[in-house]
């Protein structure tokens, strides 16, 4: 007989008889182990390289965006794209020729940076200035518009977008639907006669974040609804929490059960530097209803971060104008501090904690020489921290607590909060510096090749900015007879598949790519093969026949009053529940029993959730909407 011992990171092994007397193999006893590295997941590696493609992408977008300029830097100057090339280097590299940047000297790019302290002055120039501006400045402008493009999260089109929309009624409308779906015997609505007193309270500028919470949470339940309403509060007190960037409950939104072990996974501010990473855990068993309630509420939580960056009625480029000069006004105030400061300690720890927040360096206090640890990005709220512990009682610093508590003190135009503006307010800034200095440089309004695009993206140019490379075409490049070793090595992580040989650009990216093809790949990537029926492919969760399955086990598995259904009760079930309800509770098929069945009392065993069925027929009660949509819009 042979023993395993199979864990981790190890396998152990022994022989024996059938008296359990170890066996000789060769002279010695048959026993061992192998030891092994455990096993990881894939997702830091999947995240790497999901970043390198990022970059790999910016990277050939800004190298088109070379390509345009080319032709009219040259006759201006012919050096310019390599000393930004040299930018990076150090002054004490050998391969470094100039010291200048944008200008063929040093003195020109000091009064440069003089009159633009910021990229975003420039851009505000080159939008209103009614004038002929450097070829230089224009593409430095342009450069940093396409790099940093913004998200894709709204499909608004340019003409219809405004950074102040936050839209709480249909926020609140969407949440009573989904709730109704998700939780329906529960009793949770939310007031949506309130909605526009919530904006209110959203946009009050002079009301602290905690106090915005507390009225959030007392004004969004429905208080006419009394079976639901204290779980209702509970819900919107969380919601309130996480849409305001504060710590929040989401097993309480999503009304999850959870390990007290597993519950600071679930509690965390959506802009955590590690929200992704707590996101991806907790949305691996979460339906499809509760996944569309996570995100609306990141969805508005995004643009009520947007609608404190952009002010209302103002481009982005003003907005952070704004910033820079609200930033120099406050480092006033913190200076006066910390020259006027009794407590010569403190005075200094000011002082490192704002280099600290405006260079990210290492906070070292300046009595012990010891450096705190730098084990994540020194963010607002950790500056707020020691400025507040460190402040004196004089009128400056009532003040600086005052801007904290209202969350406006020393704002940075370059922030992890710039996650949330969206490409249209940069493709507007865009349109507004071709159309003005288009006059002087006729290539710059080149109209857009593809026509189909010309309504929201007018401009050659601004393909470089609305373009994506869908993700089921993956990398551009294609799997096989690859001659560069690099592209061999990847091959498994390639599926795209060509129309025509020659270079992608987003302008000839449909004549050179097959979408449908590398679709068809993409989906065959993901699919694996039947454990059961061998060869055959398995079929996807939310297919109408696996769904269908699911639903039909799950009711062979209960019994009522100790008896298993009949097969013509559990299909009149399926067709007057099921194919009804997005979700079907216990007291749902208890209520239906005693109408269709006549029983005198009902008990029901065999549900793994005892207050509903885990399974239910959703993509086939979602199929008429999307049939009238595509009838509508297609």
């Amino acid at each position: 007989m042979v023993g395993l011992d199979i864990g981790t990171n190890s396998c152990g092994w022994v022989a024996t008889d059938f008296d359990n007397n170890i066996l000789k193999m060769h002279g010695k006893r048959a026993l061992g182990s192998h030891l092994f590295d455990e096993g990881v997941s894939a997702a830091d590696r999947r995240a790497f390289r999901t970043t390198r493609r990022r970059i790999k992408r910016r990277k050939w977008r800004l190298k088109l965006l070379e390509e345009i300029f080319d032709e009219e830097m040259a006759k201006v100057d012919p050096n310019f794209f390599a000393r930004l090339k040299e930018s990076g280097l150090s002054p004490l590299d050998t391969r470094k020729n100039v010291s200048s940047i944008v200008f063929p000297t040093k003195k020109m790019d000091k009064q440069f940076y003089k009159k633009f302290p910021t990229i975003y002055h420039l851009r505000n120039a080159l939008m209103k200035q009614d004038k002929k501006f450097d070829l230089r400045a224009i593409y430095i402008a342009i450069h940093h518009i396409v790099k940093y493009r913004g998200n894709f999260l709204s499909n608004s089109s340019i003409s219809n977008f405004s950074a102040s929309k936050i839209e709480i009624d249909r926020f609140v409308n969407e949440l009573n639907d989904l709730y109704s779906i998700f939780l329906p015997e529960s009793g949770v609505i939310f007031d949506a006669g309130n909605a526009s007193k919530v904006e209110d309270i959203i946009r009050n500028e002079q009301m602290f974040k905690l106090d915005k919470i507390k009225e959030i949470a007392d004004v969004l339940p429905d208080t006419e609804n009394k079976s639901g309403l204290k779980l209702s509060k509970k819900i919107s007190k969380e919601i309130s929490k996480a849409i305001l960037g504060y710590k929040a409950k989401f097993e309480i939104i999503l009304q999850v059960n959870v390990d007290k072990t597993d519950s600071s996974i679930w509690n965390f501010k959506l802009n955590d530097e590690n929200a992704d990473v707590n996101l991806s855990e907790i949305t691996s068993d979460l339906t499809d209803t509760q996944l569309q309630i996570l995100d609306l509420v990141r969805n508005l939580f995004s643009a009520i971060s947007l609608l404190n960056i952009v002010d209302e009625g103002s481009t982005l480029s003003e907005s952070m104008i704004r910033k820079y000069n609200d930033h120099a006004q406050d480092l006033k105030l913190l200076k006066t501090v910390i020259k006027n400061h009794s407590d010569r300690k403190k005075a200094h720890n000011l002082q490192l904690a704002y280099d600290k927040y405006v260079n990210n360096r290492h906070f070292v206090d300046v009595e012990t020489k010891k450096a705190f640890p730098n084990k994540h990005l020194y963010r607002k709220s950790d500056f707020y921290e020691i400025v507040k512990k460190n402040l004196d009682a004089s009128k400056e610093a009532v003040q600086i607590r005052k801007e904290i508590a209202l969350d406006k003190f020393m704002p940075k135009q370059r922030s992890d909060e710039n996650g949330v503006i969206p490409f249209q307010l940069n493709q507007i800034e865009l349109d507004k510096i071709i159309e003005n200095q288009g006059k002087y440089y006729p290539f710059l309004k080149e109209i857009n090749p593809i026509k189909a695009h010309r309504m929201q993206a007018p401009y050659k140019l601004d393909e470089l900015i609305r373009f994506r490379v869908p993700y089921y075409v993956g990398p551009m490049i294609e799997p096989t007879n690859s001659s560069y070793p690099q592209t061999r090595q990847n091959q498994s992580f390639a599926w795209m598949v060509r129309k025509a040989k020659g270079r992608i650009t987003p302008w000839n990216f449909d004549e050179k790519v097959d979408r449908q093809k590398s679709a068809n790949n993409f989906i065959k990537r993901l699919t694996t093969k039947d454990t059961y029926l061998f060869g055959e492919d398995v079929l996807p969760a939310n297919s109408l026949l696996y769904q269908k399955y699911t639903v039909l086990d799950e009711l062979n598995k209960i019994s009522v009053n100790g008896k298993k259904l009949s097969v013509s009760v559990k299909q009149e079930l399926y067709e007057d529940l099921f194919k009804k309800n997005n979700t079907v509770s216990a007291k749902q098929l208890k209520n239906w029993l005693i109408e269709n069945q006549k029983l005198p009392y009902i008990k029901i065993k065999g549900l793994a959730d005892q207050t509903k069925f885990n399974s239910s027929l959703s993509t086939y009660i979602k199929f008429p909407d999307l049939k009238l949509k595509c009838n509508t819009k297609c």
